[in-house]
């Protein structure tokens, strides 16, 4: 595997400067989940967890909040959207990803009111290192949606 620098994060809450990036991966389809969390694992410079319901994945960020969520949205119980809402108020998680099998999923409202773009949007099955390459730029990035702090993101 080639050797790729590790990338200078804004960290959040609780995160020191410079540290790995704590990344959720919420998927209820074991399989995916566990393929996206062996090859973000691969890299020095995550932690990852992985959760199967919004549910779950609230309980974890209320654990310990994360840098990054990737997020999919057709889940049992609360959907992806919710959850990003309920994570970002919540303040535990400043960024999101969105990975979904809908191919004609359309952003919600909500969701371009906290920043998110279709940029941030992939399709299954992703091209790994394209989105990896998503994250890391994204967790270089404070602005877009907004500046990672333990409050609520208003």
């Amino acid at each position: 595997m080639a050797e790729h620098p590790t990338p200078k994060i804004a960290p959040g809450p609780g995160v020191p400067d410079g540290g790995k990036a704590r990344l959720l991966v919420l998927d209820d389809e074991a399989a995916i989940g566990r393929q996206l969390a062996a090859f973000l694992e691969d890299y020095d410079e995550f932690m990852v967890r992985v959760a199967a319901s919004a549910e779950e994945a609230l309980e974890e960020l209320a654990t310990a909040p994360a840098d990054l969520c990737l997020v999919d949205m057709r889940l049992p119980g609360m959907g992806g959207e919710d959850f990003i809402l309920q994570a970002a108020a919540r303040g535990q998680c400043p960024r999101f990803i969105v990975h979904t099998g809908s191919v004609d999923f359309v952003l919600p409202q909500a969701l371009l009111d906290l920043g998110l773009t279709y940029a941030d949007v992939f399709l299954k099955p992703a091209d790994l290192p394209t989105l990896l390459e998503h994250m890391r730029d994204t967790l270089r990035t404070s602005g877009r949606l907004g500046t990672p702090a333990p409050g609520p993101i208003s």
